[in-house]
């Protein structure tokens, strides 16, 4: 496995709810992007203003 990474991505308003309800089933799983392999490590979906803001940490298998 490589190192873990992190991303922040913008959630619309209107998708929040959905977006929690499938993180808390999506942690610690594993997922295949085209030819690669990644496990899902930890998931957070915060409230900024008027914004929610997806921070999730994902690790790519070698």
């Amino acid at each position: 496995m490589s190192l873990p990474w992190g991303v922040k991505e913008t959630v619309d308003s209107d998708h929040a709810d959905d977006v929690s309800a499938f993180i808390a089933t999506a942690e610690e799983s594993d997922i295949t992007v085209g030819e690669r392999k990644a496990k899902l490590l930890k998931f957070g979906l915060k409230q900024v203003k008027d914004k929610h803001l997806l921070i999730y940490r994902y690790q790519l298998a070698k």
